[in-house]
């Protein structure tokens, strides 16, 4: 498996993230999204030469492009009560990661460009395979949490590829190919756009009523909840701004609309995409599009 990864210089949309109160109710709105998940695992940060639980478990779906991953809480611990202490404003969409080549450079660029930064991470998280366990390796940089009121907006690095995208999980009921857009609602869409610009490193642009971040791979769009409500049926609901959608590429839209009605799940026809309001145990809105745009 290759391609994930950006080169230098390159940022790309790398994942999204539900933070979730329970784990079993919200994989299966996923599921019945037609989306093969990978195992609940937990994860754990290499703190001096040491292996220290996060507090955190998860389970992902992986696409040739990118991946969503819900989050719960398993045990106190500093990460484990942030992700709690967001489940206070709401179910949902709380962590926005971006790939680089080299997350200790963006740290040093994030910290240059005025954010409070955190010590960098040592990420890891156990892959069984047929010949045993192995460990998937990450580097991740963080601000200080509130800097980006939207949620756990981060960089990352993967050093690992072959063992977080397997074979196995890239092949969707639903067609899923690739994430490719983040959705933020702001009262203000020219506010949170000027910080993601600066988190990223990217110009923004205007596109009528959205502010557009286009990156070497995925883009962030900011509107406001009327613009999100009035073309994507999203219910204005959770303290302004935050994380509202995303969009997943898929095989064919048809396909998908038939999966759908197959469990029970309605989706809205807009604009050459289908959008799904997911159930209250996982939050949020998926905008399934054929194409990217």
């Amino acid at each position: 498996m290759t391609g994930q990864l950006p080169e230098a210089g390159q940022i790309f949309l790398d994942h999204v993230a539900h933070f979730v109160p329970a784990m079993e109710a919200a994989a299966e709105a996923l599921s019945h999204c037609g989306f093969r998940l990978t195992p609940f695992t937990a994860q754990t940060n290499l703190v001096e030469g040491k292996l220290v639980p996060s507090g955190t478990r998860h389970r992902c779906a992986m696409f040739r492009n990118g991946y969503v991953e819900i989050l719960t809480a398993i045990s106190d611990t500093p990460l484990a009560r942030q992700l709690t202490e967001r489940l206070t404003r709401h179910v949902g969409l709380h962590l926005a990661a971006f790939s680089a080549a080299d997350a200790a450079i963006e740290h040093r660029r994030l910290a240059a460009s005025g954010f409070p930064v955190l010590p960098l991470v040592d990420m890891r998280r156990p892959v069984a395979l047929d010949s045993g366990e192995d460990w998937a390796r990450f580097t991740i940089a963080r601000i200080a949490p509130g800097i980006m009121p939207e949620g756990r907006v981060q960089f990352l690095t993967h050093h690992t590829e072959e063992l977080v995208w397997r074979e196995p999980f890239l092949d969707h009921p639903n067609g899923a190919l690739m994430l490719a857009a983040l959705w933020v609602a702001a009262a203000d869409p020219a506010e949170p756009a000027r910080r993601f610009a600066r988190f990223t490193g990217r110009p923004t642009l205007r596109e009528g009523e959205v502010a557009t971040l286009p990156l070497e791979r995925g883009t962030v769009r900011v509107a406001t909840p009327e613009y999100l409500e009035r073309e994507f049926g999203i219910e204005p609901g959770p303290p302004l701004p935050y994380l509202a959608a995303y969009e997943v590429v898929v095989a064919s839209l048809p396909r998908l609309v038939e999966l759908l009605a197959s469990t029970g799940l309605v989706g809205l026809s807009v604009r050459d995409a289908v959008a799904v309001p997911l159930p209250p145990s996982v939050g949020g809105t998926i905008v399934f599009r054929d194409t990217p745009v």
